[in-house]
């Protein structure tokens, strides 16, 4: 008792900063008197062996309860006064970039006058709308619209509610009217607005929007522009951490801005407080999340213990940092981010020392590497399977695959953002710092597209990841003390190991280094061979295929024929990722892509198709339309030498094996766009070896039912089986042999009850996305084969 009594009396420090840190997050996560009776309890328990731990372990605990109850008064008053269905008129300041969504684009805002002043809300933007442009960080807006709290929904996957009520958001604004004022965001906040702002431009300039996206959120947090099927890969890929700003960040920027200090002769304590500086800076600059406080913190520590000549405690700086996280927003320890950051940093303290060491024979840089991925990889996997259910079992050799490359990437994006601060120069300056910028980018794309490259590999690798429910927090808990049981077993069964893995190392260690170069060389080739075979992109069908992808609430029809063929009908909303499953289906070259209309569930996804995906022509089935995003897709695509042909009947077109005929819309007179785009939608007849597969856009009975529609053997069921009253007689002349219908998740009802009753009734097998995933159909020997994703037909549905 009295040697436990001693032990923590020495540690009285690390107490007092987990104290805190538990104080904190008590109040945020239950009532606050959490604290207090947490107090009473642990300073009743530990009086009797250890009073001066007990007193400061109660003092501080009600402290930071006290602490943290003011922080969460202070957060939820600017919106406590709003009621529900509340009218909203004032203006406000944009807290970071818009982002689009199923639902309609979205962003935190900040009111600066009206009823709601001080408040933090998410406003959203109707479907299909827009920000308008300059609509950035810091930008100031004035809003008119109405406002909402949040529902909870703790049944469901994700609890909206809780997510906003934990960034410290009343609740939601449903935007009628929104324009951009002339005012900017001024003082601190403003200048660190500005520096963000050349930093993007300088660190996105030449790249493709992919590349520029990923750098943006690996060098600035700044991820609201990539791709969803981006973000899919480095997900599945276990590599979702590099798009957030983090520990890396900050020891990459310090690793990067030393040599620098050195060289232009800064004494050894003017190098310390200029890196703490370059910390303060890059904090905010970096979106000031969780996982960049915590590591902003934990990096200011370190370096202040150096100046001070004290010793650095990693573990010190860790509760520190919590500590300072939590008394900006108590709640933000219920953040998936925030455990995610601070369990990696625990299991690299605890784990990566022991890995490193027996991985002694590999160079420093190698070892040290391997055993971080490894220690992060595995504290950070119960948390995975508790907030996202899965655990993606390619991460730890993913994260090897990428770690020579994160580093280059984050150096670059760095000088790239140091010499936009410098862009507006004139003179031989300006040219100088433009040229270098050039030069940096022509080194910085290639190395973000093999990172892509290397997330998407991995993510399309067999069993990449597996499905694991931790549903309570004390699952959650159990698996580490298991986990935590593991590493102490086998620790105790490889003890007898050492002798003979330190002879081993030891004999390593002899060879001359031309021979140590020679043997990590042949085991590196061994791996990437082993990789290379089991990454390989899938091969394209050997026979004639049509693949209704599952892209959500959306459209996107993939045919692909023997000879090489490929043509894609639409592609879905943006987040529907259709560019990774064309990937995925051994696609590397599309004969022909066609945007049968105007609409964001059926062009949305395009714009990365058409960036990533070489094609050969594209039919525009825009009919006119004025709406932005379709119109920059078939500009992106003439800019990329892709032939672009008017999608209007009558047209026959051959890719490769596939015929296409277009038999509707007609030619219409000049003019503006119809407001409904939906019955001038592009239908055509894709045939193929005796083969007919009928597409018709969202066009419906009424068009269809005009037009001379012949025999086929399959069907895309029109406009996401919404209810048809001529679907029947639609049906009736088609005589399709399979149906599927293009559908997701959605509050319009889709498919309607009429329609699964009309396809019942004429007899058609059919299937859907929302319940059967992507559907194949693969026709061979004058059949057709139907294989789906999950389940089967759903014709026989009531």
């Amino acid at each position: 008792m009295r040697t436990a009594a001693g032990w923590l009396d020495r540690r009285l420090p690390y107490v007092t900063v987990a104290s805190g840190a538990l104080g904190l997050a008590l109040t945020g996560l239950g009532p606050r008197t959490s604290p207090i009776v947490v107090a009473l309890i642990l300073g009743g328990v530990a009086v009797p062996f250890a009073p001066r731990v007990a007193a400061v372990t109660t003092i501080v605990l009600v402290l930071a309860g006290l602490i943290g109850s003011a922080r969460l008064e202070a957060i939820d008053a600017g919106g406590a006064r709003l009621q529900d269905h509340q009218r909203i008129d004032g203006r406000a300041v944009l807290q970071g970039r818009p982002e689009s969504g199923p639902f309609g684009a979205t962003v935190e805002v900040e009111m600066a006058s009206g009823i709601a002043r001080g408040g933090r809300l998410v406003a959203r933007l109707r479907r299909d709308e827009r920000f308008p442009a300059g609509a950035k960080q810091g930008t100031e807006v004035r809003l008119w619209g109405t406002f909402h709290r949040v529902a909870p929904n703790p049944a469901g996957n994700f609890d909206y509610a809780a997510h906003v009520t934990r960034r410290g958001l009343a609740g939601a604004l449903e935007i009628e009217r929104i324009r951009v004022t002339a005012a900017r965001r001024d003082g601190l906040t403003g200048a660190v607005d500005a520096i963000r702002d050349r930093a993007e431009t300088a660190i996105g300039a030449g790249l493709s929007p992919t590349a520029a996206a990923v750098a943006h959120g690996m060098v600035l947090g700044a991820d609201e522009a990539i791709p969803q099927s981006v973000r899919d890969d480095f997900r599945d890929s276990g590599l979702a951490h590099l798009l957030a700003a983090s520990g890396t960040n900050v020891m990459l920027l310090s690793a990067l801005a030393l040599p620098l200090l050195i060289a232009v002769g800064l004494p050894y304590r003017g190098r310390i407080a200029v890196l703490l500086a370059l910390i303060a800076l890059y904090v905010p600059l970096a979106g000031g999340g969780p996982s960049i406080q915590r590591a902003g913190v934990m990096g200011a520590a370190l370096l202040l213990a150096v100046a001070l000549a004290r010793p650095a405690s990693r573990w010190y700086a860790l509760g520190l940092a919590a500590c300072a996280t939590l008394a900006l927003n108590p709640r933000t320890c219920a953040e998936a981010g925030w455990q995610l950051s601070f369990a990696a940093v625990a299991g690299i303290l605890l784990l990566a020392p022991s890995i490193r060491r027996w991985l002694d024979a590999l160079p420093k840089a190698v070892g040290e590497g391997i055993a971080i991925t490894v220690a992060a990889t595995t504290a950070t996997a119960p948390l995975l399977a508790f907030h996202f259910e899965t655990i993606s079992l390619a991460g730890l050799a993913a994260n090897l695959v990428a770690l020579p490359l994160v580093a280059p990437i984050m150096w670059l994006g760095l000088l790239r953002a140091a010499f936009g601060q410098l862009a507006t120069w004139q003179g031989p300056v300006g040219v100088a710092v433009g040229a270098a910028n050039e030069l940096l980018g022509a080194a910085l794309g290639p190395l973000v597209d093999g990172l892509v490259r290397v997330a998407g590999l991995f993510a399309d690798a067999p069993g990449a990841q597996i499905g694991l429910s931790l549903r309570h927090p004390v699952a959650v808990a159990f698996a580490y003390a298991v986990m935590a049981g593991c590493v102490v077993a086998t620790a105790r069964a490889v003890a007898g190991l050492d002798t003979t893995a330190s002879a081993a190392v030891a004999y390593v260690r002899r060879l001359p280094r031309s021979r140590r170069a020679l043997l990590l060389s042949v085991a590196a080739t061994a791996v990437a061979l082993l990789l290379a075979r089991g990454l390989s992109a899938p091969a394209p069908p050997t026979a004639l295929t049509v693949t209704f992808l599952d892209v959500g609430q959306g459209d996107a029809t993939l045919i692909q024929h023997p000879d090489g063929s490929a043509v894609l009908f639409d592609g879905g909303p943006p987040e529907g990722g259709v560019a990774r499953l064309l990937r995925r289906a051994g696609v590397g070259r599309l004969s022909a892509l066609v945007m049968t209309h105007a609409s964001r569930d059926h062009h949305g996804g395009l714009a990365e198709v058409v960036e990533r995906v070489p094609t050969e022509v594209l039919l525009d089935g825009g009919d006119g339309t004025s709406d932005r995003d379709f119109r920059s897709v078939v500009t992106q695509a003439r800019n990329r030498g892709v032939r672009t042909i008017k999608a209007v009947a009558p047209l026959t077109f051959r890719a490769g094996s596939l015929r296409i005929e277009v038999l509707s819309p007609p030619p219409r007179l000049s003019g503006p766009a119809p407001e409904d785009p939906n019955p001038r939608a592009v239908v055509a007849v894709v045939s193929s070896d005796g083969f007919d597969l009928f597409l018709s856009g969202d066009a419906e009975s009424e068009v269809l039912l005009a037009l001379a529609l012949p025999d086929v053997e399959a069907m895309k069921v029109p406009h996401h089986g919404s209810a048809d009253p001529g679907l029947s007689d639609v049906l009736s002349r088609l005589r399709p042999e399979v149906a599927s219908i293009p559908v997701g998740e959605n509050t319009y009802g889709h498919p309607a009850p009429s329609t699964l009753e009309a396809l019942r009734d004429a007899a058609v097998p059919t299937w859907r996305n929302d319940r059967n995933g992507s559907v194949r159909l693969t026709v061979e020997d004058g059949g057709v084969e139907v294989r789906a994703e999950r389940g089967g037909a759903v014709e026989s549905e009531p």
